[in-house]
């Protein structure tokens, strides 16, 4: 680890945080129902902020994606599909309605910004804890 791959990090991190609020403004806040919008609202205007790199805001994206998680089940159907010529007489299959496959596909944005925020936090601590380490 060193502190250039760790701005690397963050520049990765940045960029997936204006995606993300794309994704928050263009398709997440219209599809949420007005209660769950405000939540959404505060974390894209924290991405306008600047302020990603924080362990606050790694939880607030965690806990919005459960929020969202849970919308994309609603619109989530699972069925069994028969067919004879398959093994089992059928299959399962799995409908999502079109909101719900949207969100998912923001869902998929956020987590991987989630991730992204959690390496660069992560390697910022290592750079910090080793340079401690080697003075002591």
């Amino acid at each position: 680890m060193t502190p250039d791959l760790v701005a690397r990090l963050a520049a990765l991190a940045l960029m997936q945080a204006h995606i993300v609020a794309d994704e928050l403004h263009d398709v997440v806040i219209p599809l949420l129902p007005a209660a769950k919008r405000s939540f959404a609202a505060s974390l894209a205007r924290r991405i306008e902020r600047g302020t990603v790199l924080e362990e606050e805001a790694l939880r607030d994206l965690e806990t919005f994606s459960d929020i969202l998680a849970q919308q994309i089940d609603a619109g989530t159907h699972v069925y069994w599909q028969g067919d004879d010529n398959h093994v089992r007489g059928g299959y399962e299959a799995v409908h999502r309605e079109s909101e719900a496959r949207e969100l998912a596909n923001s869902a998929a944005e956020l987590a991987l910004l989630a991730d992204i925020i959690l390496a660069t936090l992560s390697a910022a601590r290592a750079v910090r804890e080793t340079g401690a380490l080697i003075e002591s």
